[in-house]
């Protein structure tokens, strides 16, 4: 029933995997269940999700232990899961029940359902567009794999979300007025950061104090056009300073999952950095809709289609044979590089570890020496290529970048960068 409560509050009507939701155990009560019966009662489509789902759960991934977790292992779930997108559906919400009740389980046991939500099953929700999902999988592992840490967010939250939430609510007030008078309808609200994802930034700006992680909160401005969307960026940076390292622009560049909204970070008080999100409501109803969504269905297969393009990976993945007559390319543009904890980082074929560095953060591009390239020190002008796990080495007593990268770089996110930091040392 869990299951079925999941699905239905994130907007799946769909009967056949409503039907697969209450039987997907069916097959592992008794080997020889009654089908002609099932689908008299039940249906044919909603059997075969359950039927589907059950051989899913026996295949071999699933008693893989969680230190062989690696970017391969997230990718060979991912195209095991995408053969069926009512499958995949139901088989990312029953671990979303999973991770809920996770706590209840032997140490042990619970540790390693834990990391395979944290790191395989998160991360193919964030490819889908499945955001709701990543943040419960995400936030219920991070509290059992570490407790201690998880708590101390959650303390200082709870002791700092007054003040916070009174803050936040007057910046919203005042930037709805200010829009108004420019005559530009919008709607507007924001939200806390969670848990997980603050203590990604506590990691990322290499600092455990959390009264200096200003950026946990987000704010959404919604409006009715794509050229409102550049204008409330535009007034939005005359009130307010601006990190312009953390600029994303994902209406021109959208996110694998189709996701698309401008992002930009706002010094907008003393204590606190804001994330602003401007996107139109159609974008905010495509990227929310999660798994409810038609997209949704085209999303699995048309990741899984680039990911077999990539021969690097099929070869390693055991369970798929490839055929002599089939022709597989690599990605005509774009490569996917996995970041330590299996973020996945789009660039532009031809990148180097530079470009992935300045991609995560500027500092880090500065203070860049080497990079480990599937636990390989490599050169920062090493080439990536597409699947390459890559964790960037730094230098304390390096903080800017060499004028040579200007050659080496390929996006231009990491050469305005190193101009930047250039022109500052003159």
């Amino acid at each position: 029933q869990g299951v079925v409560d999941i699905l239905k509050k994130n907007g799946v009507e769909d009967e056949d995997i409503i039907v697969g939701a209450y039987l997907h155990h069916i097959y592992s009560i008794t080997n020889t269940p009654n089908e002609d019966k099932l689908i008299e009662e039940c249906g044919k489509e909603g059997l075969e999700i359950a039927k589907s789902y059950h051989k899913l759960a026996e295949s071999e991934f699933t008693h893989i232990y969680p230190k062989d977790i690696s970017e391969t292992l997230i990718l060979q779930a991912f195209l095991n899961l995408a053969d069926n997108p009512k499958t995949l559906i139901l088989r990312i919400a029953d671990k979303v029940e999973n991770i809920k009740t996770a706590h209840s389980l032997e140490k042990e046991l619970a540790k390693k359902v834990a990391e395979k939500a944290l790191y395989i099953y998160a991360p193919i929700c964030r490819l889908l567009g499945v955001h709701n999902f990543v943040n419960t999988l995400e936030n219920e592992a991070f509290k059992i794999l570490y407790p201690d840490i998880y708590f101390n967010i959650q303390e200082y939250l709870e002791k700092n979300l007054p003040e916070l939430q009174k803050e936040l609510k007057e910046i919203s007030i005042f930037t709805k007025d200010i829009l108004s008078e420019k005559k530009i309808n919008c709607k507007i609200d924001y939200r806390i950061k969670h848990i997980y994802s603050i203590y990604r930034k506590m990691q990322k700006y290499r600092d455990r104090d959390l009264s200096k992680i200003y950026d946990i909160a987000a704010m959404r401005v919604l409006v009715d056009s794509v050229e409102n969307c550049y204008a409330v960026e535009g007034i939005l940076k005359e009130i307010w300073d601006y990190l312009p390292d953390e600029r994303d622009d994902y209406i021109q560049n959208p996110k694998t999952g189709g996701y698309q909204s401008i992002h930009n970070t706002f010094k907008v008080s003393e204590k606190i950095n804001l994330e602003i999100q401007v996107k139109t409501f159609e974008m905010h109803e495509n990227n929310e809709f999660g798994i409810a969504s038609h997209t949704f269905y085209k999303t699995g297969s048309t990741l899984k289609k680039k990911l077999k393009q990539n021969p690097k990976f099929l070869k390693q993945l055991n369970f798929l044979e490839l055929k002599s007559d089939i022709k597989i390319d690599e990605f005509k543009d774009n490569i996917y590089v996995f970041t330590p904890k299996a973020d996945i980082i789009e660039l532009p074929k031809g990148s180097t570890a530079i470009d992935f560095a300045y991609a995560i953060h500027k500092g880090l591009g500065d203070s860049c020496v080497g990079a480990l390239i599937n636990n390989e020190f490599k050169a920062v002008n090493t080439k990536l290529s597409s699947g390459d796990r890559v964790e960037i080495k730094t230098s304390k007593t390096k903080k800017r970048p060499s004028k040579d990268w200007l050659k080496e770089a390929k996006t231009k996110k990491a050469r305005e960068a190193i101009r930047k930091s250039i022109r500052e040392t003159i």
